[in-house]
């Protein structure tokens, strides 16, 4: 009888409580509805149930406490937030100094001193990004192969270049691996960046270019590099002179850098992952073989002849079962209903990851270890 009670007993007690998750939803509810003391009940029940809580979890939290009155944990929250990283960015100081939700804290003494450290903080981000951003295009200026002779001995690291598809300057990113030695060919790896739909410029002055994961491919593996730029309106989305642009990119580099003609591969992620099936489908193609990762096989510029992607010139991709742009079940239909004819088409899963899944180390590391020296074999 005793343990039928306590089953019982535990079994109302499991029906009425409630995850993280409920109570953060209930928190962001209450919060839009202005219902700011049940939502700050939420957050603090919530917080209750979850050590590792998120710094704009914590900035919402303080939102609600500061409308409830409770202006010591509102400014203990919005700490432990600064101490998460809260402040990486001149919008997020400005979004505490300007809020409405934080206008009760507005006279009160320690929020104007986190306001004020805060600031303090950004300034040296600032200060620190203008210095890398200007060392960035130094090195990039200062690595490239400018004179006539071919095969220059090319120092490791970055080196920008340009086309002129269409009347105007198209970047491009060449890098060198530390193992290079113009007296010996070298294989050479494009790389088509995603995003291309947003991206309202060529983002080449960016520092941030030299984290993509590809370039620790290019040390890896003894590998130059390749990372051409695109945009909103010339990029490998709309615009047939963008895919031909990667041709006259190769021409190029072929002149500058000691190739190895017969190992040039191409490959990309997202839009750049899709793109890559155009070049994959080529009937002609200087490419040994082809790379896609979180790719969507269709293409805006027409339809992708299939019977194209021979096993002469593989195509390689992985897809993520967790995939939130390019949903995995429409890509699996699209290469089930194709691969009797895609002889060529290697398709491959991981079943974690996102869309963004080779920007995450504890994924990326050995998996583009593992790929690659399928890929390049």
């Amino acid at each position: 009888m005793k343990a039928i009670l306590l089953s019982c007993l535990l079994y109302f007690s499991n029906a009425f409580s409630q995850s993280y998750e409920d109570l953060m939803k209930e928190a962001a509810v209450s919060l839009q509805a202005k219902e700011y003391c049940t939502a700050l009940s939420n957050f603090k029940d919530a917080f209750n149930l979850q050590s590792e809580i998120g710094i704009y979890d914590y900035v919402s939290a303080a939102s609600a406490a500061a409308n409830c009155n409770d202006m010591k944990i509102a400014i203990e929250w919005l700490k432990k937030g600064a101490k998460l990283g809260l402040g990486k960015n001149r919008e997020e100081v400005t979004f505490l100094q300007t809020n409405e939700r934080f206008k009760n804290l507005s006279q009160n003494i320690e929020f104007k001193q986190l306001l004020t450290d805060l600031d303090n903080k950004v300034t040296q981000i600032e200060k620190r990004r203008k210095q890398k951003t200007e060392e960035w295009n130094q090195e990039i200026i200062k690595n490239q192969i400018t004179g006539s002779i071919p095969f220059n001995q090319a120092p490791f690291g970055f080196a920008l270049y340009f086309t002129e598809p269409e009347g105007f300057k198209a970047p491009y990113i060449v890098f060198v691996p530390k193992g290079y030695k113009s007296s010996k060919p070298v294989k050479v790896i494009f790389f088509l960046h995603g995003g291309v739909n947003s991206l309202n410029d060529f983002y080449y002055q960016n520092p941030d270019v030299k984290k993509e994961p590809i370039f620790s491919v290019g040390d890896r593996f003894n590998a130059i590099i390749v990372y051409p730029f695109a945009k909103k309106d010339f990029g490998w989305m709309n615009q047939q002179k963008a895919f031909e642009n990667i041709f006259t990119i190769l021409n190029d580099v072929e002149k500058k850098y000691n190739v190895d003609q017969n190992k040039i591969y191409l490959g990309g992620i997202s839009n750049g992952g899709t793109a890559t099936f155009w070049f994959a489908s080529q009937k002609e193609t200087p490419f040994k073989a082809f790379y896609a990762f979180a790719p969507n096989p269709v293409l805006n510029i027409g339809a992708i002849p299939f019977e194209n992607i021979t096993k002469d010139h593989p195509l390689y991709t992985i897809s993520a079962k967790d995939d939130y742009v390019f949903g995995y079940g429409d890509v699996l239909k699209i290469y089930n209903q194709n691969k009797s004819k895609a002889k060529g088409w290697i398709f491959q899963t991981i079943e974690k990851g996102s869309h963004e899944f080779i920007y995450k180390p504890e994924i990326s590391n050995e998996l583009l270890t593992n790929f690659f020296s399928e890929v390049l074999r």
